[in-house]
């Protein structure tokens, strides 16, 4: 459980710290002042990925630190597994920069891959782009398996497989085939080198390219924005001052003074955002746009001559090295090779049939107790079907039932979610019918079903309280669905401390805690803050997300009644 947090140069966050309690506690505020950079701090602790770009102008790194408490067993056994420091409460550091990244644990260097096991023991984070990963029903098998708490780990007997079919294949040739073989595999393993793809990218040059391409105008257009906002200024301060005058002679013009108060301090915000883009684009030089030009024509020759796609050259690459390696690997003959093929595959077989049967045993729970979850969000009468199979793959030398299945660290299992929204109309799959609200309350249900008793491998549930970050999966919502959803997030409060992003006064109502995040300018920087809110504070706060306006009558009411109910 999250005890402590504190982020430093993150954006607009300069320093905060925050002393986190359990239950349910909810953060609000208006777009741009800060909610989604708290997440982002808690993303960084359990190894998501940060760069240069997450660091507040004018600094040279970001920091975030949290302490963490409780599942002290579980925590002694990762410590201690990994070599690091057996304190607890644990501290979590995390570090991001200009072309580089940083972590520890209790004080000692830990890589992210540490960082994001840790995250396992201690965090849940559902953001309100996870529920649209739903509609990929080729992620479905990987959602299933986080709920359930099964970790496929079979990428050894699936490289073992991959290995023994490859120098098998490669025996077989003639030797003069094998010779031109190696020729040709030298040649293009060369080009292969010289090139050095890696992971990513081409996606990451193909995204950077776009706006780079325009960096001339971009500088100019942010350059005529910035002296525009620059010659306005001065004139809108002038009219606030003409207000306060106002005031002096006429009280009731405080409404009018503070509204362009506010404009005033949003004009000044703007302003250094967007001299701050003007200075970034001027620094995108010519020489910078040719080299990732170069770069990605080379991706596109090579991916051209192994007719494959540019992302696909790093596995081309590693495939290639494998076949080289096998047909160098000396004269053992196709008995020994069959034999030793037969060997992996059967490893591989039988451990992908355990995984395999493993979900087949916790999907009709995890079935049944969705389903219930759904009702009381809403969805009454819906249900859920989570069809496991078994992925095929032509020419794979693995069998089951008589099928060539697929090798793979997750197995050979297939999963797609098949939904029923109302009764008498018939299973679907999901992406078909399936609209943004229903699947934010699929997720919220798959998230509160995974923690609850005798579901998945654990078979008890989660015993220890977790930390659950949900941002905005109650988005698109309203209504009675928005109680309904409130209702169901403070039950998790109940077992497990919740930290909810969310624009709904229905949802925050339901919280123990209430912070309101909002945006401070003092010597024309920008920074977020958090105050926490309680009483007649809180009731304003609700009534604004209601209707817009803190000070409505009407809102004021129904946030009245939010609370009390």
């Amino acid at each position: 459980m999250l005890s402590s947090l504190r982020i430093q140069n993150l954006a607009l966050v300069e320093d905060l710290s925050l002393d986190w309690g359990p239950g349910f506690t909810v953060l609000t505020g208006e777009t741009g002042a800060g909610k989604s950079l708290l997440v982002d701090a808690l993303s960084l602790l359990v190894g998501a990925r940060g760069d240069g770009e997450l660091v507040r102008h004018g600094a040279e790194r970001a920091t975030v630190e949290a302490v963490v408490e409780g599942r002290f067993e579980a925590w002694r056994g990762f410590l201690a597994e990994r070599g690091l420091p057996e304190e607890q409460p644990v501290v979590l550091r995390r570090e991001v920069g200009a072309g580089r990244s940083r972590a520890w644990i209790n004080g000692a260097s830990c890589s992210l891959a540490d960082l994001r096991d840790a995250g396992r023991l201690w965090m849940r984070l559902t953001s309100q782009h996870d529920h649209q990963s739903l509609l990929g029903e080729e992620r479905h098998l990987a959602l299933v398996d986080e709920v359930l708490g099964i970790e496929p780990s079979l990428e050894i007997e699936a490289a073992a497989v991959r290995t023994a079919e490859a120098a098998l294949k490669a025996r077989r040739r003639s030797e003069t085939e094998r010779e031109q073989r190696l020729e040709q595999l030298a040649e293009a393993l060369a080009d292969l080198d010289k090139l050095a793809p890696k992971p990513g990218e081409w996606a990451q040059l193909r995204a950077d390219r776009e706006p780079l391409r325009h960096a001339v105008h971009l500088e100019q257009a942010f350059r005529e924005a910035a002296e525009a906002l620059n010659a306005g200024l001065p004139k809108v301060e002038l009219a606030h001052k003409a207000l306060v005058r106002a005031v002096n002679h006429w009280p009731d013009a405080i409404a009018e003074q503070d509204r362009l108060r506010s404009v005033t301090l949003e004009l000044e915000d703007l302003l250094a955002l967007v001299q701050d883009q003007a200075i970034r684009w001027a620094g995108a030089g010519a020489d910078r746009i040719e080299a990732m030009e170069a770069r990605l024509a080379q991706y596109e020759r090579l991916a051209r001559r192994h007719r494959c796609e540019p992302e696909e050259l790093v596995v081309r690459a590693q495939a290639l090295r494998d076949e080289q390696r096998a047909l160098l690997a000396g004269d053992a003959s196709v008995k020994e090779l069959e034999a030793a093929l037969a060997k992996v595959v059967e490893a591989y077989r039988a451990a992908a049939e355990v995984l395999h049967g493993k979900r087949a045993a916790a999907i009709p729970k995890l079935e049944a107790e969705v389903q219930k979850r759904l009702g009381r969000l809403g969805m009454k009468g819906a249900r859920l079907q989570l069809r496991l199979s078994l992925a095929e793959e032509a020419g794979s030398p693995v069998q089951q039932s008589g099928r060539s299945v697929r090798v793979a660290a997750q197995g050979f299992s297939a999963l797609a979610i098949w939904i029923e929204p109302n009764p008498g109309e018939g299973f679907r799959p999901l992406a078909k019918i399936a609209s943004g609200g229903e699947l934010s309350r699929l997720m919220l249900a798959l998230v509160g079903a995974g923690l609850a008793p005798g579901i998945g491998i654990r078979g008890a549930g989660v015993k220890d309280a977790l930390t659950l970050v949900l941002d905005e999966v109650d988005a698109g919502l309203g209504g009675e669905t928005a109680l309904a959803v409130g209702k169901a997030v403070a039950e998790l409060g109940r077992a497990h401390q919740v930290l909810a992003v969310t624009h709904l006064a229905q949802v925050a109502a339901r919280a123990d805690r209430h912070g309101r995040l909002h945006k401070e300018t003092e010597g024309g920087r920008t920074r977020s803050a958090l105050g926490w809110v309680a009483g007649e504070a809180r009731n304003r706060e609700l009534a604004r997300l209601l209707s817009g306006h803190p000070d409505r009558p009407e809102a004021l009411e129904h946030a009245k009644v939010l609370l009390e109910g």
